[in-house]
């Protein structure tokens, strides 16, 4: 109706609001400016995490493509087609934005930070890892492809005890907490698991270096690079986070005594756990003291019921 499209004119040219998806579910949020700016700014200004640039470090990150890809092309591991795939021509400078988390607070909802990469220099490099590694994570222990893939496992499961607990662990802020070397360390490791030519391990390793440790971005008019974590926006970030989270899962959850004896399933997508807990709760929120007391940096947010608990959007009831 005229009616309505006057109005969608009227809100998209208001500069005192910000129009965003939501995180999640799919919504329009519409924000007040300040509010969106207050919480961009509260989150680039952890220095752990951004550290502000005074220039462009665009031409230094292409002489390193350049450097890395002639080594990589001479030893054969690449052949000229793709080396001139990953070198991108006339790249655009990254945007870091927020999409809100209004399923965890209307007012004033905090943002989970995105930075637009698509088309920038480091774009095909993402792309080319992200090829590489997501078959790999397919073979894990936890690994759940998507919300239909968790229907089919949980319907297909025996009628459980009155006591067994329904358990949710969230992992915090799990792109930006991951520091770049145990990042690193886990993709090697699932890389070696996989039996990966030692030559595209090598290769690997360099191009996530260069993704992690030059991964600039603006916003507003100041310019970023990010020290630790990976940025959503990036081909490459599901499967790092999930390497990340298969070490951290084989050296202290499989191996756990109360894991051992206590859990019926452990399933994870990316940072949202689901597990079914045959046991105390005096147990099963010992084990979860236990997780967030490994990593300082790793932190997780447990939900727990007798009865039902949602995950990915899915209602589950004994």
């Amino acid at each position: 109706m005229p009616s309505e499209k006057l109005s969608l004119e009227q809100l998209s040219s208001d500069n005192t609001l910000v129009i965003k998806l939501a995180d999640k579910g799919g919504a329009i949020v519409i924000m007040d400016r300040t509010d969106y700016l207050e919480e961009a700014h509260r989150q680039l200004s952890d220095v752990e995490v951004y550290k502000v640039i005074s220039h462009n470090p665009l031409d230094t990150i292409v002489r390193k493509i350049k450097t890395l890809l002639e080594v990589h092309e001479h030893e054969g591991t690449i052949d000229k087609k793709l080396k001139n795939f990953l070198l991108k021509t006339d790249p655009i400078t990254p945007v870091f934005y927020l999409l809100p988390k209004v399923h965890k607070r209307l007012f004033k909802p905090p943002g989970r930070p995105i930075v637009a990469l698509t088309d920038s220099i480091l774009a095909p490099l993402a792309m080319v890892l992200e090829k590489i590694l997501t078959p790999l994570g397919k073979h894990t222990r936890s690994f759940i492809l998507d919300p239909n893939d968790f229907l089919k496992l949980i319907r297909a499961l025996d009628p459980l005890p009155s006591s067994s607990v329904l358990v949710t662990w969230d992992v915090s802020s799990l792109y930006t907490s991951i520091t770049h070397e145990k990042g690193l360390l886990a993709i090697d490791r699932l890389l070696i698991e996989a039996g990966t030519d030692t030559k595209i391990r090598h290769f690997c390793a360099d191009l996530l270096n260069l993704v992690l440790k030059e991964n600039y971005f603006m916003f507003e008019d100041t310019l970023y690079v990010q020290q630790q974590g990976t940025a959503m926006g990036l081909n490459v970030a599901p499967p790092y986070a999930f390497a990340y989270m298969s070490a951290f899962e084989n050296d202290f959850v499989y191996t756990h005594p109360l894991f051992k004896a206590h859990s019926r399933i452990w399933r994870r997508y990316i940072d949202d756990i689901f597990c079914i807990w045959d046991g105390p709760i005096e147990s099963l929120l010992s084990f979860d003291q236990h997780l967030n007391n490994i990593w300082p940096e790793l932190k997780f947010s447990i939900q727990h019921s007798m009865e039902r608990i949602s995950f990915l959007d899915i209602l589950v009831c004994k």
